[in-house]
């Protein structure tokens, strides 16, 4: 089977996984606590994430050489997620979906900050159109306006600071290392956070999980985990502007599957809004393609 299909498939993988993660979160609602929540999501994805580790790594699936880089992109991770599965309690999963994938948009935004990255016109110009496109779908001005979108936009912040150390990490460690590293030390602080909370307040019910519960957050930890594989492991098969423009395919499949399951229906504005961002977003990943490739045309005429 041709590479690139194979990058496609994991693609399309990541994406159904993202959407099955969205779900899950919103079907549990608020039986447990957000902290209890990202907790159990954490410490039910290491089996998965360690094993295929070590499968890839064998004795170095821990080795890891920018730990600064790490323990920040930890505290990037924590916080993302943490705005994101808010956002998915309080907001219809299409909307929090979308607000999500403007990360995109920070990302260039941000990028001649900490990374030292020329922005041209034409990413300008889709940050510009991306914005606009983030206020339609906030749409801030309706009677139905709810505050809580500032859940998803802080999220989208987050994962915007997550994406930029990821391109440091990437450079010098293993993804599946990183994965484990940043998993395992989700699990150790949140539970340790847990712990400290019911011997504080004497009340056990953060630990506390009906069957139905727990059978959910299960299939949380391994959706989760095999997010983070497929996704990682699709940018060894595909072009990252593929890579990129096909996951934003996960805001229709949220909303679709939103409306059939939990009657969630986005106002018109927004979808306009969703609309808007999917492109803004598809055409600086297709820039940030093009300039990729004309510095490798460019190295390749200089070495000839």
């Amino acid at each position: 089977m041709p590479r690139g299909f194979i990058g496609i498939f994991l693609t399309l993988l990541a994406t159904c996984f993202g959407v099955l993660t969205g779900l899950i979160v919103k079907a549990i609602g608020t039986e447990i606590a957000l902290i209890s929540l990202l907790m159990y999501r954490f410490l039910f994805s290491m089996p998965v994430l360690t094993g295929a580790a070590v499968a890839a790594r064998r004795s170095q699936f821990l080795q890891i050489n920018a730990k600064w880089t790490l323990a920040i992109r930890i505290v990037f991770g924590c916080a993302a997620m943490a705005c994101w599965f808010t956002s998915i309690r309080l907001l219809p999963l299409g909307q929090a979906t979308a607000l999500l994938q403007t990360s995109v948009i920070f990302v260039t935004i941000l990028s001649p900050f900490l990374l030292g990255e020329r922005i041209g016109i034409f990413r300008w110009s889709a940050v510009v159109t991306g914005m606009l496109g983030i206020v339609l779908l906030t749409n801030p001005f309706s009677s139905g306006f709810s505050g809580n979108v500032i859940f998803g936009l802080m999220g989208a912040l987050a994962g915007a600071g997550l994406s930029i150390f990821l391109r440091r990490l990437g450079k010098v460690d293993h993804p599946f290392s990183v994965a484990v590293w940043y998993n395992g030390a989700g699990s150790v602080m949140l539970t340790l956070l847990v712990v400290t909370m019911v011997v504080a307040e004497g009340d056990a019910t953060l630990f506390a999980l009906s069957p139905d519960v727990l059978q959910l957050l299960l299939l949380l930890g391994v959706v989760a985990a095999g997010l983070q594989l497929c996704i990682t492991s699709a940018f060894r098969f595909a072009e990252a502007v593929v890579i990129s423009s096909m996951r934003y395919l996960q805001i229709p499949m949220a909303a679709f599957v939103a409306y059939l399951l939990f009657d969630e229906v986005m106002a018109p504005v927004e979808l306009i809004g969703a609309a808007v961002v999917i492109i803004s977003c598809v055409f600086i990943a297709w820039r940030e393609f093009v300039r990729a490739r004309d510095r490798q045309t460019i190295n390749s005429t200089d070495a000839a």
